[in-house]
């Protein structure tokens, strides 16, 4: 797998994407860069483009991915949109993942539109909203 990491200033969001066959390994070395990558531009918020990807990832595999982020560094903070192709037929593993990270207390979520991913990356965190009086 191919990956590029670019940082948009005026939003705050981290952009990674991807391309071709993606392996666990790629995945793993791929969530680091990324993370340091966060870290450096001191953002929390990451969007994953994964639209041109083939996966080669076991179910067991989609299933211990949020362990591998966990171990990577990435936690509950960080809020990540990944956007994917509906009609590749890998796509029915986004979902899968998106359950398996909520699950592991991780906030990733899925997307096809572009926009909307945006959108949901620069809402604000409804649990840090002060309660409406």
């Amino acid at each position: 797998m191919k990956w590029e990491i670019k940082h948009k200033v005026q939003d705050g969001i981290l952009e990674v994407k991807t391309s071709g066959p993606i392996t666990w390994d790629d995945n793993r070395l791929m969530a680091k860069e990324a993370l340091a990558a966060a870290k450096q531009h001191e953002t929390k918020k990451v969007l994953v483009d994964h639209r041109q990807i083939e996966s080669r990832l076991s179910v067991l595999q989609i299933d211990d991915m949020p362990k591998l982020l966990k171990e990577t560094g990435v936690g509950p903070e960080y809020k990540v949109a990944i956007l994917f192709n509906p009609v590749a037929p890998q796509s029915g593993d986004f979902k899968f993942f998106e359950n398996v990270s909520i699950i592991s207390s991780l906030q990733f979520k899925i997307f096809t539109d572009h926009a909307e991913a945006i959108k949901w990356l620069k809402a604000e965190d409804e649990k840090k909203k002060p309660a409406k009086k």
